[in-house]
């Protein structure tokens, strides 16, 4: 690919302060209380600040099903309570609000059929664009509230173009930018994020000091809707059939057989069963139900193509007009713990089709690093920034899901 050099992001106008811009002290927000520590401080700081605030807990799925009360998950009964003890204890009003539906249909359907096409979904992601986000700022917009908050480690901020866009946050150990990429701009321009400027240590010394009920309380690790970790598990109970196969080397010579390719992940090293002369790695898996494998050599990587595109910094019009021909360099993260590193991005093409997750295939585009990467993943997210000598190098210009 050639690289240019014609910019792609213009200074901005408006002068960050860690919580975007801000509303009058007259407007109503509704804050997303998960029943953590960070949440919660969103809503105490927000009140302090002079705001009407309400919070609202979103009940996802049905706990009672498979919630194991030892197991640390976020959106459990325990958290609901949390929750309400925290809107109890800053005498705000609190409200549980029912999302099972679309949080089955956005977030557990797709993950299900994710693993049934040998691909290896992100379903944070699509909790974050679709319910956390998506449907709360429309039940908020309902109840005449036009502002939302959340707990994230995250900015905002606005292009001199008027495209808004999720910044990191200043804690370099919380960034939950790459989870944020799906979110359209109406959102982003009412979404305050009044931790975005803050650190963990600060957050939690703050709860402290004003004697909130879950100051020490410890963080949520699993996938909410699978508290005992064993995804594979819960996709037996949601009645998926696990597809056997063949393990092969890249050359199609048979090592074995597998159960269900639905039992693993690109860049697998464990739990594959197989005896060899070296360690082997998921290499890719098959809807026919192969799992290829390799040495780790062959889990590097540089080119692939990204569908289902949302665009916040990056002008999707110029990116259409100006670089289907020509690229344009960026930084791409392709999975939340990995560093993004320097890439050259072209626009190819919009298709109407399906992709495996029942989404529009839609904006694709085409991309390659500038250095390898290890196990590129079909259905993890790849989250484009502009390149770090950038003066806003840490704004996400858009990102998509990683296309076989």
């Amino acid at each position: 690919m050639e690289a240019t050099t014609k910019p792609f992001l213009h200074p901005a106008i408006r002068i960050e302060n860690g919580r975007g811009v801000l509303p009058s002290t007259e407007e109503k927000i509704v804050v997303a209380m998960s029943g953590g520590v960070d949440s919660a401080v969103s809503a105490l700081a927000l009140m302090q600040d002079g705001y009407q605030v309400t919070g609202v807990n979103l009940r996802v799925w049905e706990y009672e099903e498979s919630c194991d009360p030892r197991k640390k998950s976020c959106c459990s009964p325990e958290d609901i309570r949390d929750a309400r003890d925290v809107g109890l204890q800053l005498e705000m009003p609190f409200y549980v609000i029912r999302m099972e539906e679309v949080f089955k249909e956005k977030v557990m359907d797709r993950f299900v059929s994710d693993y049934a096409s040998g691909r290896t979904p992100n379903p944070c992601v699509e909790c974050n664009t679709f319910v956390k986000f998506g449907s709360l700022f429309q039940q908020a917009k309902a109840l005449g509230i036009n502002w939302i908050a959340t707990g994230h480690y995250a900015r905002t901020f606005c292009t001199n173009e008027g495209r808004w866009a999720i910044r990191e946050g200043v804690d370099e150990n919380k960034n939950q930018a790459y989870y944020l990429y799906g979110l359209e701009q109406p959102a982003i321009a009412h979404t305050i994020f009044p931790l975005g400027d803050r650190r963990k240590p600060e957050v939690r010394s703050y709860a402290s000091a004003a004697g909130l009920s879950i100051a020490e309380k410890e963080e949520s690790q699993e996938i909410c809707f699978v508290p005992d970790n064993d995804y594979r598990n819960f996709l037996k109970k949601r009645g998926l059939t696990f597809q056997p196969g063949y393990f092969k080397d890249i050359q199609g010579r048979i090592l074995g057989k597998h159960k269900g390719k639905e039992n693993f992940t690109i860049g697998q090293r464990r739990g594959l069963g197989l005896s060899w002369s070296e360690p082997l790695y998921v290499i890719s898996i098959e809807e026919n139900g192969d799992v290829i494998v390799g040495p780790v050599e062959e889990t590097r990587s540089k080119s692939f193509i990204v569908e289902q595109n949302t665009f916040q910094g990056l002008n999707p019009d110029r990116l259409f007009a100006d670089y289907s021909n020509r690229d344009l360099d960026v930084r791409v993260q392709i999975r939340y713990r990995s560093r993004p590193v320097r890439a050259r991005i072209r626009y190819l093409d919009y298709q109407e089709g399906r992709a495996s997750n029942g989404n529009t295939v839609g904006h694709r585009i085409g991309v390659e690093c500038l250095e390898e990467v290890h196990s590129i993943t079909p259905g993890q997210s790849a989250v484009f920034y502009p390149p770090a000598e950038s003066e806003v190098p840490d704004i996400v210009l858009g990102g998509g899901i990683i296309a076989r």
